[in-house]
C-alpha cells in the first residue's frame, strides 16, 4: 500500500513523503498501518495486525509498487488524470489506479500476483457498480511464463471489436496482446484448409475423444469428419477462451443451419453452452457473441 490516512484527520499521506514519527491507519479498514522505508526497500504502507483488511492484499511486492507509480506517470503522459490507490467505501474495494479521460474514468489494476477467476469476476462487477470500466494489467511476473487460454480468458476483455489482454512493458506503457485460438491451430495454419485436414486426420488416427461426439453425429448424417464443408476450416483467428478446436463448434453450428434456419439467437445459445474457460473481466456472452459475429463473416 502506497497512500495512508494520517491518524485523526482526513489527510492522506504517500509512503514517500511520509514521517515515521507519526501515526497512520489504512483508509480503508481504519486500522493502523507502519511506515516501511529505507535505502534498499520501497516506501510503502503495512498493516501492523494480522487482521483481514477488505481494502487490499497484504504482501505487495516492489514490482507491484514501482509498476503502479510508473502507471501515474505513463497515463499522465497520454492525457489522464490519475488518482493513486483511491478508496471507494461504495463498494469497498481500492483500485490501484482511477484514471480520468475527459468525462470517462476507468480502474486500472495492475496485476502481479497469482488471483483467482472468482476474485477477478467479483473485483470488476464492484467497479461495474459505480459505472467505472476496469482494465486488469499483467505484470512482469506473467509475462515471464507461457500465458496459457485459461490465464488469458481470466483477464482478457474486448477492445475494438477484438478479444485481447492488458500487458504492462515498462517504458513502453501497457501494449495489447490478442487472446485467440491459436493454441488449437497454428498461425501457418489459418487460410490453409489442407494443412487444417492434416491435423484434423491426425485426430482420427489417435481416435482422440474429443473428436468422438462430432464424429458419431455426422456419421448419423452419412458424412465424415474429413468431409466438413470449407467454411468450417477456419480461416482468421476467432476470440480464444474455448476448450475444443474452433472448427468443431463451426462445424455444429453449419449442420444447425443445414437443417433449418435459425434465429441468430438460437445459434448464440449454442456457442454459450460450448466448453469455455472461466472468464473474469468479461461476461462469457459477450465473448460468444463476439466469436459468433466475426464467425459469420469469415
Amino acid at each position: 500500500m502506497y497512500i495512508a490516512q494520517m491518524l485523526g484527520t482526513t489527510v492522506l499521506m504517500t509512503a514517500d513523503e511520509a514521517d515515521k514519527r507519526r501515526n497512520y491507519v489504512c483508509p480503508g479498514c481504519q486500522t493502523p498501518v507502519t511506515v516501511k522505508k529505507g535505502r534498499l526497500k520501497q516506501a510503502h504502507f503495512a498493516h501492523t495486525s494480522l487482521q483481514k483488511c477488505q481494502a487490499l492484499d497484504e504482501g505487495e511486492s516492489a514490482v507491484h509498487l514501482l509498476g503502479k507509480l510508473a502507471m501515474v506517470d505513463f497515463f499522465e503522459s497520454i492525457g489522464g488524470r490519475v488518482v493513486l490507490e483511491p478508496w471507494l467505501p461504495e463498494i469497498q474495494q481500492r483500485p490501484d489506479l482511477l484514471v480520468t479521460f475527459d468525462n470517462r474514468q476507468v480502474a486500472i489494476e495492475f496485476q502481479c500476483a497469482p488471483i483467482s477467476v472468482e476474485r477477478v469476476q467479483h473485483r470488476t462487477a464492484g467497479f461495474a457498480k459505480l459505472g467505472l470500466d476496469v482494465v486488469w494489467v499483467l505484470g512482469p511476473t506473467y509475462q515471464q511464463r507461457k500465458l496459457q487460454q485459461a490465464t488469458l480468458a481470466k483477464f482478457a476483455r474486448i477492445r475494438h471489436d477484438t478479444l485481447q489482454v492488458a500487458l504492462w512493458r515498462g517504458k513502453q506503457g501497457i501494449q495489447w496482446r490478442a487472446v485467440d485460438g491459436r493454441t488449437h491451430v497454428g498461425r501457418e495454419d489459418y487460410s490453409d484448409p489442407i494443412r487444417q485436414l492434416a491435423k484434423i486426420q491426425q485426430q482420427l488416427v489417435r481416435r482422440d475423444r474429443r473428436i468422438r461426439p462430432l464424429q458419431k453425429q455426422l456419421y448419423q448424417q452419412e458424412r465424415t469428419v474429413t468431409g466438413i464443408p470449407v467454411c468450417c476450416h477456419i480461416s482468421k483467428p476467432l476470440p480464444g477462451g474455448l476448450k475444443t478446436a474452433h472448427w468443431m463448434l463451426a462445424t455444429q453450428l453449419i449442420g444447425m443451419l443445414e437443417q433449418e434456419p435459425c434465429h441468430a439467437d438460437r445459434l448464440l445459445t449454442m456457442i454459450e453452452r460450448a466448453e469455455w474457460f472461466a472468464f473474469g473481466a468479461t461476461p462469457t456472452s459477450a465473448v460468444a457473441k463476439l466469436w459468433l459475429t466475426q464467425l459469420l463473416v469469415l
